[in-house]
């Protein structure tokens, strides 16, 4: 896909004859998307002015209010020769300077110089995670995440934000601030459409146990006035994530405590919903979530999440040596990120980041790693050409080693043909699997090159973190821009903890349960407030140790240790426990 950008300064006539230019260039069948940017907001401003649903229009305006990007549809197995020329300029250019010799394409099996490799590390970290955190509730696990650190961070900043807008009788406590986080995370699996209406009195929205945590206009005051740093810091900055990016990169170092204890990475972009006004916000035609902020992201192949590096799009001051693609940038950035060694891991990633130049570097540096490559970006691979590959049989491949580089790249014909480069795997063994034969009218065995079997495996972990975050999204919204960045790293960490909680307990617990355990107990932490008597237990209350009182009933009730009748609660997990043959010492105990 192409695009072109247009300013105010061009008028109508000229912005018309420059699309039917493109359109000459590249047939009249293309589809062109026009797309009216509103003008860039500055990133210290925290409220969105303005009607969203009315920045796109079915007419276009004579006059253009800002800059209009011009989308051309090209198809994948096309590549602009331009560009291919330019790659393989710049690679020869960069041979010259580093004195490094050309590839030689051999149709031969891959034989790879002998470079150690040692999986015993990641091991050794997987198995000081898990003892760190075997046995541990999921409140304990994600205090593991979002610890006094962040606590901390985010209460003194929020005082300050407060300050500086004249609010000097602001205060929040630790407690109050777990309070808000357990309602925001509520909001991820107990949904209305407005933010309001969990206070309401009305039998159909009432929710008791949020309007007894916290009143509402206390949490709109919290929402108001929290932040995450300071803004007299930002003349000093040009980065347009400067009011999220301390609690990003907090929660990246939470993430890593333990190492990097997978083996398998993935790096792939995700996108983050959001139809508001900033600089950063991208449009991807074609995707899911057309309009938000592209998140670059380094996860396990099962999706817990390493690091991650939201896009800002194209700055004056970012260091593009040597024409350098997007791509290699982004995988080296967010390796750089993870500070692994490169012995103890394999980078899987797909065609937007792939290309021979690098493979390569990753190969100098230690990383082995695979991806699926575009036309233009295989180093002039001598491969059989895509529409001579679309003709041949199911699963027919072709393959090509350089033997100076030491890199590989397999073509393969399956629904449709695919190429993949790698600079540590092979073609061999060939593995089988599962294909429905139109001859045969059912599924049979067809052969798959061992390289597309290591990828299958490996890559889809970012797919799966999004998955994850979205089932149990947080459902509050609010008016600054910053506002889904910060829920998203907020679902984040809770599917990362759900994730660990998973490796280290023989008791499995879905994400919800994982989720509501979490949610309950910051909701529930306030001594001085009821529930109702037929709550069920919440395991990481009941053993805490703190405000637990025996408080007297009006009626007699069931004993929950020893279902004799009692007249004695515990004032803070709201169960009916006897005194007298010390059921409550028992209930809070084992």
């Amino acid at each position: 896909m192409s695009k072109g950008k247009f300013s105010s300064s061009d008028n109508y006539q000229g912005l018309q004859e420059a699309i039917e230019a493109i359109m000459r260039e590249d047939g009249s069948d293309v589809e062109v998307d026009l797309v009216a940017l509103p003008p860039e907001p500055s990133v210290l401003t925290d409220e969105e002015e303005g009607d969203d649903d009315k920045i796109m229009t079915n007419d276009f305006p004579k006059d253009i209010p800002g800059n209009v990007e011009v989308f051309i549809n090209r198809n994948d197995d096309e590549w602009d020769s331009s560009d291919e020329e330019l790659l393989a300029t710049t690679a020869a250019k960069k041979r010259r300077t580093d004195n490094l010799p050309g590839p030689r394409w051999r149709k031969c099996h891959p034989t790879y110089d002998s470079i150690i490799f040692d999986e015993n590390n990641v091991q050794e970290r997987r198995e000081k995670m898990v003892s760190d955190l075997k046995d541990l509730n999921p409140v304990a696990i994600f205090e593991k995440m979002f610890d006094n650190e962040i606590i901390s961070m985010i209460i003194q900043n929020s005082k300050l934000y407060s300050a500086q807008k004249n609010k000097h009788d602001f205060d929040i406590t630790e407690e109050q601030l777990k309070t808000f986080l357990g309602i925001l995370l509520l909001t991820g699996y107990h949904t209305l459409p407005r933010e309001r209406l969990y206070w309401s009195l009305d039998e159909d929205c009432n929710v008791p146990i949020v309007s007894k945590a916290m009143t509402r206009n206390r949490f709109l005051e919290i929402k108001k006035f929290l932040h995450f740093c300071d803004n007299e810091v930002a003349a000093e900055t040009s980065d347009k994530m400067f009011k999220i990016r301390p609690l990003g990169d907090i929660l990246m170092k939470k993430y890593m405590q333990w190492g990097i204890f997978h083996t398998n990475l993935s790096i792939d972009e995700s996108m983050i919903k959001y139809f508001g006004r900033h600089p950063s916000k991208q449009f991807i035609r074609g995707k899911p979530v057309r309009f938000g902020y592209k998140n670059w992201m380094v996860s396990s192949a099962d999706g817990y999440c390493y690091a991650f590096d939201i896009y800002c799009g194209k700055s004056p001051s970012t260091n593009i040596v040597n024409n350098e693609p997007l791509g290699s940038r982004v995988v080296k950035t967010l390796l750089n990120k993870l500070g692994a060694d490169p012995k103890d891991h394999i980078v899987f990633f797909d065609n937007f980041f792939t290309s021979f130049g690098l493979l390569r570097e990753l190969r100098e540096t230690g990383y082995r790693a695979t991806g699926t490559v575009r036309e233009g970006r295989t180093g002039k691979c001598p491969l059989i050409p895509i529409k001579e590959m679309k003709k041949k049989n199911r699963a027919e491949y072709d393959y090509r080693f350089d033997t100076t580089n030491k890199i590989l790249f397999v073509r393969w014909l399956d629904n449709s043909v695919c190429t993949m480069g790698t600079n540590y795997d092979s073609v061999l063994p060939l593995g089988k699997v599962k294909r429905w034969s139109s001859a045969e009218k059912k599924k049979t065995d067809v052969d798959i090159p061992q390289v597309f079997v290591s990828y299958n495996k490996g890559m889809g972990g970012v797919d799966q973190a999004d998955q994850s975050i979205s089932l149990y999204r947080t459902s509050i919204r609010g008016k600054k821009w910053w506002w889904v960045l910060f829920t998203y790293m907020l679902d984040l960490t809770v599917s990362n903890c759900w994730r660990l909680h998973t490796l280290c307990n023989d008791v499995k617990m879905d994400q919800l349960q994982f989720r509501r355990s979490i949610a309950r107990h910051y909701l529930r932490q306030e001594t001085d407030r009821r529930s109702r008597p037929t709550a069920s237990i919440v395991p990481s209350l009941q053993f805490d140790g703190i405000g637990h009182f025996p408080q007297k009933l009006n009626k007699q009730l069931r004993c929950t240790v020893c279902h004799n009748k009692a007249r004695w609660q515990c004032k803070k997990c709201i169960k009916t426990l006897c005194i007298e043959k010390l059921c409550f010492e028992t209930f809070h105990t084992e």
